[in-house]
């Protein structure tokens, strides 16, 4: 598949896809639109897999946002998703994989909401409280 239609279908479609391989300079564009359907870069986890011997690496995709950096707005759930697939991929765990997830999911079915994910309803939060809640419902 072509890149522009991949990012087409992205939009279209996004549950068709479960993973997406693609080069560096490709997988940043994708990943930016994708970040968008769940409403911010804060929310998506990442993995640069290669040699099935070694390693992955695990990150979000959002970077070190230094824009935002020291303000207590960041949201952490991505970085927290990263290590779950760490946890999961790397590190023959997923059961401790599954509860953080179960985490995340029960604190923003809990309402709490960092400034770039914030709706109606919810509860703002910074950084900080925000992995506090995580570590809560964990």
């Amino acid at each position: 598949m072509y890149v522009d239609n991949a990012a087409m279908q992205l939009v279209r479609w996004p549950k068709q896809f479960d993973t997406i391989v693609t080069g560096n300079i490709f997988g940043d564009i994708l990943s930016d639109e994708a970040s968008m359907l769940v409403g911010s870069l804060g929310m998506l986890p990442s993995a640069s897999l290669g040699d099935p011997s070694g390693p992955g690496m695990y990150e979000p995709i959002h970077g070190s946002a230094p824009d935002i950096a020291g303000q207590d707005k960041a949201n952490p759930i991505a970085t927290v998703l990263s290590a779950a697939m760490m946890l999961k991929y790397d590190l023959d765990q997923p059961e401790a994989a599954d509860a953080m997830e179960e985490a995340v999911n029960r604190t923003l079915d809990a309402g709490f909401r960092t400034g770039d994910i914030m709706s109606d309803d919810c509860t703002q939060v910074g950084c900080k409280e925000m992995g506090e809640k995580l570590l809560s419902f964990l």
